[in-house]
């Protein structure tokens, strides 16, 4: 038996988060799918670029759909203006509700207008309302002539800057003026969002997608279509990719020793006891230590 009296010192320490997709074949709707994949994994796939989208289309099959994580989220509300949601860079939690709003009443209000009173009700966004464009520099600009939320915004976004956002108590009393007593559109409005709420913008929409269809608030990706994406009912059974973050860290080790040791003592002698520290400090069972590379320095 090898005895060795061993001084430990670290010079360096690195770790970085891992993210590896699974692909699940088994049919199930949205739902079930999200369930699955935080029961088992972390959560349904969330996608940030054409990286991760090459990824899960070579784990899935040549045809067919599969779910990932974007959704239609009933407290998703963003600003036209950047975008910007609790989740998100650049929010303000400041909202003037009306009482007992949003309600969603339809379970389609997924726009925001002002009443005449300068508080908030969630709409239809197809209803036809007249609205407030903002024009930076604190300017703010009715538009009397009714339109739906998106025609309203693409008039904002053509003409001034967007629809108006309203981040504090003196904006809302400063739209609520140029309003005049008319109830207006202003630029809230409820959007897609990630499972995992995470914030990620990439989106790889397919031709005449989304739809926009209220009937259609979950995302498949097509594997026929390059990986294109479309909006699906939620309740439709298909297989689905799910997600895990793992966590790789890189230690740099000085060992002390008079001995010469192989590399399989190295791991038997240092590694194996330090894995059981470990463990006994919190880290989850499936925390593994394996050798890299081993210099040796002669005295």
């Amino acid at each position: 038996m090898l005895l060795v009296t061993i001084l430990l010192g670290f010079i360096s320490f690195s770790s970085v988060l891992c993210r590896q997709f699974h692909f699940v074949s088994e049919s199930k709707s949205w739902s079930e799918a999200q369930s699955h994949c935080r029961t088992f994994y972390t959560d349904l796939a969330t996608l940030y670029n054409t990286d991760d989208l090459n990824t899960l289309t070579q784990l899935g099959p040549q045809t067919g759909s599969a779910w990932i994580g974007l959704y239609y989220d009933p407290n998703s509300w963003r600003w036209s203006i950047d975008n910007s949601s609790f989740y998100g860079p650049g929010e303000t939690t400041y909202r003037n509700w009306s009482p007992n709003e949003p309600s969603n009443a339809s379970g389609i209000e997924r726009c925001v207008e002002m009443y005449a009173t300068g508080v908030w009700n969630d709409i239809i966004c197809t209803t036809t309302r007249s609205f407030v464009c903002y024009g930076g520099k604190d300017s703010y600009t009715l538009i009397k002539t009714a339109m739906t939320w998106f025609d309203a915004q693409t008039h904002c976004r053509t003409n001034y800057i967007d629809l108006t956002s309203v981040r504090n108590a003196i904006e809302n009393e400063k739209v609520r003026v140029v309003a005049n007593g008319t109830a207006v559109f202003i630029g809230l409005y409820r959007t897609r969002t990630w499972s995992d709420r995470s914030y990620s913008s990439f989106r790889h929409w397919t031709s005449g997608q989304p739809t926009n269809s209220y009937a259609r608030d979950c995302t498949a990706m097509l594997f026929s279509n390059s990986g294109e994406w479309s909006d699906e009912n939620c309740a439709t059974s298909i297989p689905f990719f799910c997600y895990k973050d793992t966590f790789k860290a890189t230690l740099r080790m000085v060992v002390d020793t008079e001995d010469d040791l192989t590399e399989a003592e190295i791991e038997e002698i240092i590694l194996k006891p330090f894995r059981e520290e470990l463990l006994q400090n919190g880290l989850p069972n499936s925390t593994t230590l394996s050798l890299r590379r081993v210099h040796r320095i002669n005295p």
